[in-house]
């Protein structure tokens, strides 16, 4: 699977208007990757990734750069900014070897919380997990991390205890229940916008 596939891009919109783009991260997004992972508040470091880093170690920047699989995905949300493009998020999904699960997680830098970035990136990575035909959305998020857990519990997830740590919360989401409807800033996948992005 080539990870600049026009299926896997998605133009989506921001409900303030600004245009941004979900796709795969790609072996050469690495220095863009490391550099959004490295500016990201150590707060924020430690909520997504359960622990203090700087930045991602060399073994799991190597695999997430080249995680192209239908089933496992690894991806950046970019805007343009100034005319160059940014990274501003980034997402990633694995279905579970039974095909009923998806696991997922999800970050946006710190300038660009609260403009509904994370809600479309919920909502996209839902979407690719009902393609692929999971029936529970799952991630394990922080108990300090209200933010996420806000975030999840308005875009339908459940809360359950995590599995063996009791600093962590699961968020689920039934996706057998039909599809909420898209979002008004939501764009259909693979517009020019990917492509000027």
């Amino acid at each position: 699977m080539r990870c600049d596939e026009p299926r896997l891009i998605h133009a989506l919109r921001l409900p303030a208007g600004q245009p941004v783009t979900v796709r795969p991260v790609c072996p050469q997004d690495s220095d863009a990757l490391q550099a959004y992972v490295r500016a990201l508040s150590p707060d924020a470091r430690y909520k997504r990734f359960f622990g203090p880093l700087r930045e991602l170690p060399p073994a799991e920047l190597d695999r997430v750069i080249h995680l192209h699989h239908r089933n496992r995905l690894a991806l950046i949300a970019e805007a343009r900014l100034d005319g160059a493009s940014i990274v501003i998020g980034e997402a990633r999904y694995a279905l579970a070897p039974d095909r009923l699960n998806c696991e997922l997680a999800v970050s946006v830098a710190d300038g660009w919380r609260g403009k509904g970035l994370g809600t479309l990136l919920l909502g996209d990575v839902e979407r690719r997990a009902r393609s692929l035909g999971a029936r529970h959305l799952v991630g394990d998020v922080l108990r300090t991390n209200e933010a996420m857990q806000a975030l999840a519990r308005n875009a339908g997830f459940a809360m359950a205890d995590g599995p063996g740590d009791a600093k962590l919360v699961r968020i689920v989401k039934d996706l057998g229940r039909p599809a909420r409807t898209a979002l008004p800033c939501e764009v259909s996948a693979a517009s020019g916008l990917a492509q000027a992005a």
